[in-house]
């Protein structure tokens, strides 16, 4: 499967713990009793990440997120603006998980 995805660093808006790296990709990702759908990965860091899906999830809903080469991950739902939804991973991704993720994104990206 081919990922297709742009990367570059981003600046933590408002009283975001972690540094948020844009991502631009499509994934997978669903909520609680419902099959899995597609969306578009805005960014992501080791503590949450930034979707646009038409799933319309609510706050507080779980979700999963679906990322090449690691198990799914497991978020809360904490803002949603339209198809936008903020989301809190319930255990931080480990940083190196994180950069290796990145690093084949960029690959990837770059063609390779």
């Amino acid at each position: 499967m081919g990922i297709a995805a742009e990367l570059h660093s981003t600046n933590p808006e408002g009283k975001r713990e972690a540094g948020r790296t844009a991502v631009g990709m499509r994934t997978g990702f669903r909520k609680r009793g419902y099959e899995n759908a597609r969306a578009d990965l805005l960014d992501i860091s080791a503590k949450g990440f930034k979707v646009d899906t038409a799933l319309a999830p609510g706050v507080g809903n779980v979700v999963w997120l679906r990322l090449p080469g690691i198990e799914p991950k497991v978020a809360q739902v904490k803002w949603v603006d339209g198809f936008i939804a903020g989301c809190e991973f319930h255990a931080p991704m480990h940083t190196a998980v994180l950069d290796r993720l990145l690093d084949q994104l960029e690959l990837a990206r770059r063609g390779g």
